[in-house]
């Protein structure tokens, strides 16, 4: 009898046991699931976090591209010349004490950065951090709509809340730790550049800053920022030096003259005199202007006769120029090249041996200016039953630039590569509006030099040459976005 009460109480304890596990195995699971449903819970937090953030970085920098691309003055959505903000024309400065916003509220919605209370969740706080003060209704232009939104599609834009645009100085960029110079900066194609007294610095483009702010509905915030200048061709092209300007070493001119003068010949010439300046106003620059020293007397020698080569009095008709560092160069010309390729609204690629020409270009007109890139040779000239052809804006050949003195072009033509313009073939009524650069960085099997080679300008066969054209250049300028010189994020506090 004992030993049979033994083994009863042996197996209860053992059942007691594995009922303790079974607790302890559930406890455990629970535990587990907990941790999981937690875990599943932050993940999900995280992630909507960091969403939203993401969201609001992208708004913010989809409102630093509207800045950006309302300073384009193609843009049909450029303030100008409506009584908003004025934004800077090209070849002018932004006023210095000149702030100007766009704004891009939702439904119901009032975003005003120039109210500065706490409980205004879209103040412009960074303002003053830039500039000293805070930002006052005194200096800043009526507001102006984004036009992000596309109400006709029922389709919101980014969710941004302004941008501001506002000129650059050394102060407000805190550059060297300098917080009193309030002169604006400048861009060279290569570097920034202070001013003195607020005045332009010579070959060089203004320097503006474009910020933004973007708040989303789940309260994620991100200001980023903008440096940004014209164009790299406009930056290092600010002014053009000469109605025709030949770039390099050893370059060779040749016009009409003599028993070579072509059709219409009589109305041949370069003209430095800028026919934009008002009447009775000497304006203008050299008719030709060279890089080289050693090159002046076999310019002018070949410039013949001298009558045909026009200059404003006090500037030499054929004279020695000065380029920015970036065109003294093969590497800087090709980076000049590669930087109006990717903005152009028209590459053309001839196969090897053969020319693009005019019958690419029949979309352009003079209120349909574009910039035209051709890697290789070209043709600018009229084939079988096309009539006399009329060019608007940037030309850029990087190969050889054969050209129909019957056609006419307004704009500015650059001849850089091969650097040879070729204009033997006899016309008599056409004429370039503007002006003409040639530039040989290339050899004939496309490798790039060393050193500038020799450019060549050739036009024996008549027409009415070169009439230099300011108007025409800053429109050509204008026809190339402001590019992106430097990026950040700004650290913010919620007003």
């Amino acid at each position: 009898m004992r030993e049979g009460y033994t083994q009863k109480s042996m197996a209860g304890s053992e059942r007691g046991v594995a009922l303790v596990i079974a607790i302890f195995t559930l406890m455990l699971i629970s535990v587990v699931a907990t941790a999981l449903i937690l875990m599943t819970g932050t993940e999900t937090a995280l992630k909507g976090n960091y969403k939203s953030a993401m969201h609001a970085f992208y708004d913010a920098k989809a409102g630093l591209e509207e800045g950006r691309g309302r300073l384009f003055w193609p843009n049909p959505n450029i303030p100008n010349p409506v009584a908003t903000c004025v934004f800077p024309a090209p070849g002018a400065m932004m006023p210095m004490n000149q702030v100007c916003y766009i704004v891009n509220p939702s439904a119901g919605e009032v975003v005003n950065p120039l109210d500065l209370s706490t409980g205004n969740p879209y103040a412009d706080l960074e303002y003053k951090q830039e500039w000293g003060i805070p930002v006052t209704s005194a200096t800043v232009q009526p507001f102006i709509n984004s036009t992000s939104p596309v109400a006709s599609v029922g389709i919101a834009g980014p969710l941004y809340k302004w941008v501001r645009i506002t000129p650059r100085t050394q102060a407000s960029g805190k550059l060297t730790g300098d917080t009193t110079d309030t002169n604006p900066l400048f861009y060279d194609g290569t570097q920034q550049l202070a001013s003195s007294g607020g005045n332009p610095v010579p070959n060089a483009v203004q320097v503006l800053t474009v910020t933004a702010l973007a708040v989303t509905p789940y309260g994620s915030r991100r200001l980023v920022q903008y440096t940004v200048a014209p164009s790299a061709f406009t930056a290092a092209l600010a002014t053009f030096p000469s109605a025709l300007t030949l770039n390099g070493n050893g370059v060779a001119f040749q016009g009409p003259s003599g028993g070579q003068q072509g059709g219409g010949s009589a109305n041949f010439q370069i003209n430095g005199n800028d026919s934009s300046a008002p009447s009775g106003t000497a304006s203008g620059v050299p008719a030709i202007g060279y890089t080289n020293s050693g090159d002046g007397s076999s310019i002018s020698s070949s410039a013949v006769p001298a009558s045909n080569y026009l200059s404003p009095a006090g500037i030499p008709n054929v004279g020695l120029v000065t380029l920015p560092a970036i065109l003294q160069t093969p590497s800087g010309l090709d980076n000049l090249v590669q930087s109006i390729t990717r903005n152009a609204d028209l590459v053309l690629n001839p196969p090897s041996g053969t020319a693009a020409d005019a019958t690419s270009l029949t979309s352009m007109s003079a209120a349909n200016p574009m910039v035209v890139v051709v890697n290789g040779d070209f043709y600018l000239g009229h084939t079988g039953g096309m009539s006399a052809f009329t060019g608007y804006g940037l030309l850029l050949v990087t190969g050889t630039l054969r050209y129909d003195p019957d056609e006419s072009w307004y704009g500015v033509i650059l001849v850089i590569g091969k650097g040879v313009f070729d204009g033997s073939q006899h016309g008599k009524g056409g004429q370039i509006n503007g002006t003409v650069f040639v530039a040989n960085t290339r050899d004939n099997s496309n490798n790039l030099l060393s050193s500038l080679g020799v450019a060549s300008y050739n036009q024996t066969g008549g027409g009415n040459g070169i009439q230099y054209s300011s108007n025409w250049v800053k429109s050509t300028q204008a026809l190339l976005p402001y590019q992106v010189l430097s990026f950040r994020e700004i650290a913010q506090t919620t007003p």
